[in-house]
């Protein structure tokens, strides 16, 4: 047993029974394997199980055992297999260097070139695949693009918490609607987040007006209603308790990468946690492409760092943002009260509407992909109702 709790510690791989030959790494190294009794020499690594149709002899990376588990995500570890990511059904892949800051951002558009410009921000722990099901819906009438946030995804990924300041991450999307917005004399855009996604939103539209023409917010809260809001109730508190995780030292990410991702997985896909419709949960291969851009060198840390410069002393915006809003929440969010949805339409400026989804979860663009592309299109539109 002990042997076994050192080797789940050590080496954040699942543990699965043995096929061929040794798949697990060992602890020691060149021990043998508590389950099988063989051992891959130090320093070898492979994949325990792999998803249907990839080939279960590509990939390998080094052992997280034999160096220590702070390797694991400080930039020695090999490659996960690249997961099949359906690009060319959902849209063209590109890439754009931003003039202000050098970074390379990837994004995945689909729509005429010409048409009115749909930026989708994702969120925690996901990056542009989370939009797959909005991309065909939206593109009929505009330039829709999914962007990879900075240090999420297939983008660039400097290293450091103070390159993920909420000031740099912000530059980044006014740099992208500049160079990617509509008309081009006078760039803007309809700014669609979630979760980090919608935060960002919040802060852009408020800070630069001129750059949103529509602003759509699904399951994300605004800074300022967020704190006074779990003033009055303290349960929102727990539902927000890995935020006060995040803020420590290196333990999120070694919780978070022990027994291949497991607790990412829960997010995703847990009964309290993840997608509630069963018709929608994801699969090992899509969940794979989000674990992909996380298990590589240096992947993990970027988007924790989010969370932890949330609370510095970047000023709160107070006055509700100017462009039209549109607010959607999921009555079955595990991370977020219900009750948020109200609170930020009583701030809200009066043209703003609310949308709950009854039954829906935190995670709405893969849950309810073709409802959210309706009540988009009726806002974009002009045709749908008031109030909530």
């Amino acid at each position: 047993m002990p042997r076994r709790l050192l080797s789940l510690l050590l080496a954040p791989t699942r543990v699965w029974p043995c096929r061929a030959a040794c798949s697990r790494c060992c602890w020691p190294p060149r021990a043998p394997c508590w389950r099988c009794g063989r051992c891959w020499p130090a320093g070898a690594w492979r994949w325990p199980r792999w998803p249907r149709g990839w080939p279960s002899g590509s990939g390998g990376r080094r052992c997280c055992c034999a160096a220590g588990p702070a390797r694991r995500w400080g930039g020695s570890a090999g490659t996960r297999p690249r997961p099949g990511w359906p690009t060319a059904p959902s849209g063209s892949t590109r890439t754009l260097r931003l003039p202000g800051s050098g970074l390379r951002l990837h994004y995945v558009t689909r729509g005429p070139p010409g048409a009115p410009l749909v930026l989708l921000l994702h969120g925690f722990p996901q990056n542009w695949f989370c939009w797959r099901h909005l991309l065909p819906e939206l593109s009929a009438r505009f330039r829709v693009v999914a962007l990879d946030l900075r240090g999420c995804g297939a983008s660039e990924k400097p290293p450091g918490r103070d390159s993920y300041r909420l000031e740099l991450l912000l530059g980044d999307i006014r740099d992208v609607i500049e160079a990617l917005g509509t008309p081009a004399a006078a760039p803007r855009c309809v700014l669609v987040g979630h979760d980090w996604g919608g935060v960002l939103a919040w802060e852009l539209a408020s800070s630069h007006p001129q750059l949103v023409e529509k602003l759509v917010v699904m399951d994300a809260p605004h800074r300022g209603v967020m704190a006074a809001f779990s003033a009055r109730h303290p349960s929102q508190l727990l539902r927000s308790c890995y935020l006060f995780l995040f803020q420590l030292p290196w333990l999120p990410e070694l919780l978070l990468s022990l027994a291949d991702f497991q607790l990412v997985r829960t997010f995703l896909t847990s009964a309290w946690t993840g997608i509630q419709d069963p018709a929608w949960r994801l699969s090992e291969q899509e969940l794979d492409s989000y674990l992909f851009s996380l298990s590589q060198p240096g992947g993990l840390s970027p988007p924790i760092h989010y969370y932890r410069n949330l609370f510095r002393d970047t000023p709160i915006p107070r006055e509700p943002p100017p462009p039209p809003t549109l607010l959607l929440w999921g009555s079955r969010d595990a991370f977020l009260d219900p009750r948020l949805g109200p609170a930020h339409l009583r701030w809200l400026r009066p043209s703003a509407r609310l949308r709950l989804l009854p039954g829906a979860s935190h995670w709405l663009p893969e849950e309810r992909p073709r409802p959210l592309a309706k009540l988009i299109g009726e806002f974009l539109g002009g045709g749908a109702e008031e109030g909530s």
